[in-house]
């Protein structure tokens, strides 16, 4: 009997983990000793990192429930504010961050989870001090390879012109785009400072971007209450920071994770805009589920799993 219930409950488990809106599965990260790199060596860098995938986890949330507007940036500027006042050391759980999205919009939430691996695979690598560039780009072609299999990569749109630039979502929130700007440029300017051919100047290099990236968020966004808002560049398109802008050497010396990496901003980025209409009505939720729907088509997801409950 007590074998019929242990077998009972494993194939319950493994049904709810195979359904579009079941528990999300654990992204798998190649074994090697690059893992943590950036953790144990570059640990001001990782604790803002942190702080960013857990913006961004919080961003999406709060867009997914009630939309994208001013309301979104108050509430957004002042979570990262707190954040990185004492930056996290540890990665987020996302499903308990965006628990809404990963239950309601299992596709995007998993393309985005593996997306964020990835990530941080490619700083992991370029950190690691043992790091060379055959042992670096085996490393990073391994993770790559991994991450193509699974359901959820993110594949090229055919017609990539047709992706949203992000001026909508801009217009609408234009410091909580700017803030998301800010993060992912975060990650593409460390991953070429971590590129630098030596450990001392990986360390002069990080430290300046990071400093950089502290006074960014102190200058434009740690404003008192009812103070003006900062300006945004432009009202139209929102100027992506992407790896083949911002990390030259990267992209050059691993192209196809740069290629892909820069898919996931692009990816996010529509993702964000498609979010605008938000959760607070049921017109507002069925615009919003099939603008996103939308999204998931052009990047290969299966779009079955997006649905308010």
């Amino acid at each position: 009997m007590r074998r019929l219930c242990l077998l009972a409950c494993a194939l319950f488990l493994l049904s709810r983990a195979g359904e579009p809106g079941g528990w999300p599965e654990e992204p798998f990260r190649p074994k090697g000793l690059h893992n943590n790199s950036v953790h144990r060596y570059f640990p001001d860098l990782d604790s803002r990192l942190n702080a960013v995938r857990y913006g961004r986890w919080r961003a999406l949330e709060i867009a997914w429930l009630s939309g994208i507007d001013r309301r979104l940036d108050r509430q957004f500027s002042s979570y990262l504010l707190a954040l990185l006042a004492d930056p996290p050391r540890y990665a987020p759980e996302a499903d308990r961050v965006a628990p809404s999205l990963s239950r309601e919009a299992g596709p995007v939430f998993r393309a985005l989870r593996w997306g964020q691996m990835l990530e941080q695979q490619l700083s992991d690598a370029l950190a690691s001090p043992d790091a060379s560039a055959s042992l670096t780009e085996a490393r990073l072609e391994k993770a790559l390879d991994i991450y193509r299999r699974e359901r959820h990569a993110l594949s090229e749109p055919e017609d990539p012109g047709a992706s949203r630039d992000g001026g909508e979502a801009a217009r609408a929130a234009p410091v909580s785009t700017k803030i998301l700007v800010s993060g992912t440029a975060l990650f593409a300017r460390t991953a070429e400072d971590l590129a630098a051919s030596d450990f001392g100047e990986q360390r002069w290099r990080v430290r300046k971007t990071i400093d950089a990236f502290d006074r960014s968020f102190a200058g434009d966004f740690a404003r008192p209450a009812g103070s003006a808002e900062p300006e945004t560049e432009s009202p139209g398109a929102v100027r992506l920071a992407t790896y083949a802008s911002l990390a030259p050497t990267v992209a050059a010396d691993y192209p196809r994770i740069a290629e892909q990496l820069d898919r996931l901003v692009r990816f996010r980025t529509e993702v964000f805009e498609a979010l605008i209409p938000g959760g607070e009505t049921a017109a507002a939720r069925r615009e919003r589920d099939a603008r996103l729907a939308t999204v998931a088509r052009r990047y290969g997801l299966p779009p079955e799993g997006i649905r308010a409950r």
